[in-house]
């Protein structure tokens, strides 16, 4: 089982994620954390939370690897889906495939949307989106990694995504994060 948690840069998915493993963790369940970056396409350097400084700094890659990439994602995504982990396992996502549509310069895309938005349908789906959710001011508070507007851009179009997702929820990120933490273990409890 898939849950995904999405949210602009500083939103507190690592540390939500976290808190939420502690809980989860302590029943019969397996419950594991798993990044967004496909490990047959950018195999793990340094520590799986490390900071981005400059996530629009590089330029796009061509459309032919970019496209490449993706599917090669696609394959990856099914084989954790169907191989690697068991029905059993919950995994929590922190971003999901889906964030290269909302934010396509932090992944190097260069391929045409179109294209992403059908391998995006192709994805394992999620039993639960969260989308954790604040003020653009308060987003650039914690974490100044893309200018005010982007932020602000990446906000409104984290809330049309998930808002046509078939099971999602959205939560107040300013909260203190125990408050935000029990509201998404709520909810997770709902989708279970």
């Amino acid at each position: 089982m898939i849950i995904v948690v999405l949210g602009p840069d500083g939103a507190g998915k690592s540390s939500v994620i976290h808190g939420l493993l502690g809980k989860l963790s302590q029943g019969d369940r397996v419950v594991k954390m798993r990044h967004l970056k496909p490990f047959l396409v950018i195999p793990q350097r340094g520590e799986p939370g490390a900071i981005v400084i400059d996530p629009h700094g590089r330029p796009p890659r061509s459309a032919l690897l970019s496209i490449a990439k993706i599917i090669v994602w696609l394959f990856e995504e099914w084989s954790v889906n169907c191989f690697h982990d068991k029905s059993d396992t919950l995994l929590i996502y922190d971003r999901y495939f889906h964030d290269l549509l909302i934010d396509p310069k932090r992944y190097r895309y260069g391929g045409p949307l179109w294209a992403a938005k059908i391998i995006g349908m192709l994805i394992p789906q999620p039993i639960l989106w969260v989308l954790l959710d604040a003020p653009a001011h308060v987003l650039q508070t914690r974490k100044k990694e893309v200018p005010l507007e982007e932020t602000s851009r990446q906000r409104q179009a984290y809330l049309a995504f998930v808002r046509n997702q078939r099971s999602y929820v959205v939560i107040d990120a300013s909260q203190p994060l125990d408050r935000v933490i029990a509201e998404v273990e709520s909810a997770l409890k709902v989708s279970l």
